[in-house]
């Protein structure tokens, strides 16, 4: 999941806070046990693809949605009065104010003490959309999030665009696109790239898509199909020079930072030697 569609899911959590839990389920081993009931939901944040939860008593709700995971606030009701819980409801929080928060197929669970957050979310680079309301950072930290992508100037750009150690926040289409904006293929080594315009163009498109809810189109255009430049058009003819869009599946590639990559072999053509990707 992309870093703006987990900061729009931190604004929907946190506009219920003030409200108390009056019952809480969690439906997970770790947190079989645990019981929020009492607690007021003080704030929700986003650090990347990290959501944090903050309850009254020093405590925190980390979750992390990955590609499967949704939180969602049911109204509707069964006739023994109980929250209609859809499937795959693995968190229950009913609240006083007759709605309940559930958090569905979430992988990501924990309960921890709030001034311990940094234990979740410390080893993680600056958050491309710090600064918004719902960021757990106030500021952007631009010249420690360009080290950080530097740090290792033989790994292919796509990849460090995707470890969330350099910069959180990016996920697979907007590293995608934005190699394409910038004329680079994915597999460009760090050391040749000029990663200052990158991360800045990076940065833009995303907080656009933040701030004006346009579902992470990167082309101007909302219509399905017409989207995006790359992102799943693989075997369709290039927006720009009508070259044929070129596809790396990322099953079996073995490498943590490795996904589904789309790329025009025209407007980003391979430096002469470069192996396949």
């Amino acid at each position: 999941m992309e870093g703006d569609a987990v900061h729009r899911c931190a604004a929907r959590l946190d506009a219920l806070a003030g409200a108390t839990v009056v019952r809480s389920d969690f439906r997970t081993p770790s947190l079989a046990t645990a019981d929020l009931a009492g607690r007021t939901l003080l704030a929700t944040r986003a650090h990347g693809k990290h959501l944090l939860t903050r309850l009254s008593g020093d405590l925190t709700l980390h979750s992390h949605l990955r590609m499967t995971g949704s939180w969602t606030v049911v109204r509707k009701r069964r006739a023994d009065g109980r929250p209609a819980l859809p499937r795959g409801a693995r968190a229950v929080l009913e609240l006083d104010t007759g709605v309940a928060l559930v958090g569905v197929d979430v992988p990501v669970l924990a309960l921890l003490r709030t001034r311990d957050e940094h234990r979740v979310v410390g080893h993680l680079g600056p958050d491309v959309l710090a600064g918004v309301p719902t960021a757990t950072q106030d500021r952007f930290d631009r010249d420690e999030a360009l080290a950080r992508l530097g740090r290792d100037p033989d790994r292919p750009i796509v990849e460090a665009l995707l470890d969330q150690r350099g910069v959180a926040g990016l996920g697979n289409l907007w590293a995608v696109e934005v190699c394409f904006l910038r004329g680079l293929w994915p597999w460009t080594p760090v050391r040749d790239v000029e990663l200052a315009p990158l991360l800045d163009l990076a940065r833009r498109m995303i907080r656009h898509s933040l701030d004006h809810g346009t579902g992470m189109t990167t082309t101007g255009v909302k219509r399905r199909g017409e989207n995006h430049w790359v992102t799943g058009r693989s075997n369709r003819p290039c927006r720009r020079c009508g070259t044929l869009i070129r596809f790396r599946p990322a099953a079996g590639s073995g490498a943590p930072y490795t996904r589904e990559v789309w790329w025009c072999p025209s407007c980003q053509p391979a430096p002469v030697g470069a192996p396949a990707p």
